[in-house]
């Protein structure tokens, strides 16, 4: 069944794709732009250890996510009260480390203003989040989760691989204010979008918590579905380049294999994801991405069980795999997880509770595998690896609605 969507629906999806698009950009910039340019420059290793900390808002944003549902501007609206004031301070960063240049002796200040861009980047998701789900319903539902990871990681590789090729072809500051200008066409986009009004009825509400997300009930098992489906996408692109670093394989041939998964999750695990929500149900698709990561993760069990060369054909096959799998998993989690969302009346602090979840099982996924490939070998690791994705399948038995609500083939 084809859906068409009205102008003011196609602005809203604009204004999300942006808003998640420019949420990435601080990302790359701190994990790929920033530590690149910076060894360049003579940098110790002690500072760039310092990098990855940029991240921690992600992290940690359940935290305040309760703040961003209960204060608010009636004036602004629920979720341009954040939204607009937190892009603006990405925007500004990003203009000041323009502005002072991305140089060695700049370092303690650029990272300080990443950091900042990341706090601010981290509090508007859980707005932003709070806007898709209030306002994206039915069938719909599936393609804005589809343009939340996907717009996401488009963010990411602007921020990280297209500001290095910017900086390389045109020079630092030209690359910085380019990656600006489309956070400015984000946060213009949002001064332009008319926010629905909020009733008086919605505002005398409980005000948000975490523990109201905790005690209700089907929170549990999406949590541990998010906790458990992030570890198992994160165990092995963890292991696959350390294990093609130490076969021999060259720097360049590794990245090209990163760039084609990246390219498989976006519009195969991501997009077809979406497709296949609205017609097979959520189920259907989380079964079958936890099936691509298991597929994935058999292959390079069985490569690193071998003695011979790791194919360019099979390395390929194995990455396309799990990137579809991880693409279409997140697809099918945040759907769920967004409509959990919408039957209550936090929308931002439920799907924060989510997402920090799977950051978390990101972050310790990828520290658990290498820790076990190091302590009884890669084998050891990817099998590890591979019995992940059945548990994940087992537990999303139990997670419900089978189909996103407003579908008619749901009733």
């Amino acid at each position: 069944m084809t859906i068409m969507l009205s102008r003011a629906e196609w602005r809203l999806f604009a204004l999300i794709a942006f808003l998640y698009m420019t949420q990435g950009i601080p990302l790359g910039l701190a994990m790929e732009t920033l530590p690149t340019l910076l060894r360049q420059d003579g940098v110790s290793l002690q500072w760039l250890a310092l990098l990855p900390l940029v991240g921690l808002p992600w992290i940690l944003k359940f935290l305040w996510a309760p703040m961003v549902d209960n204060v608010w501007s009636q004036r602004f609206g629920k979720r341009r009260s954040w939204i607009i004031p937190m892009q603006s301070v990405v925007l500004l960063c990003l203009l000041l480390v323009a502005a002072i240049g991305l140089t060695g002796p700049a370092t303690p200040v650029a990272l300080a203003l990443f950091a900042l861009s990341s706090l601010a980047s981290a509090t508007q998701d859980t707005a932003t989040d709070g806007l898709t789900a209030e306002n994206v319903h039915g069938p719909a539902l599936a393609r804005a989760n589809a343009v939340q990871v996907g717009g996401t990681m488009v963010g990411f590789f602007i921020g990280g691989s297209g500001c290095l090729i910017l900086s390389g072809l045109f020079g630092r500051t030209v690359a910085l204010l380019v990656v600006a200008a489309i956070v400015g066409v984000g946060l213009m986009l949002a001064l332009l979008w008319r926010e629905p009004g909020t009733d008086r009825q919605s505002r005398e509400r409980p005000r948000a918590s975490l523990l109201r997300l905790i005690r209700r009930r089907g929170a549990g098992a999406i949590l541990a579905l998010a906790l458990l489906t992030a570890v198992a996408a994160s165990s092995t692109f963890a292991l696959f380049k350390l294990l093609l670093v130490d076969r021999g394989w060259p720097l360049e041939q590794i990245g090209a294999l990163g760039m084609a998964g990246g390219v498989a999750t976006i519009v195969i695990g991501c997009g077809g994801g979406a497709w296949l929500i609205n017609r097979a149900g959520i189920r259907f698709v989380l079964i079958c991405g936890l099936a691509c990561l298991a597929l994935s993760a058999a292959l390079w069990m069985q490569a690193s069980a071998s003695e011979a060369d790791v194919t360019q054909a099979m390395a390929l096959i194995a990455v396309v795999a799990g990137s579809i799998g991880s693409g279409s998993v997140s697809v099918a989690l945040m759907t769920l997880a967004m409509a959990f969302a919408q039957k209550g009346d936090q929308a931002g602090t439920d799907m924060t509770g989510v997402q920090s979840t799977r950051d978390l099982g990101e972050m310790g996924g990828s520290s658990f595998a290498t820790f076990i490939a190091a302590s009884f070998g890669y084998g050891a690791a990817f099998g590890v690896a591979l019995l992940l994705p059945f548990c994940g399948a087992l537990l999303s038995l139990g997670a419900k609605p089978k189909r996103p609500p407003g579908n008619p083939r749901s009733r």
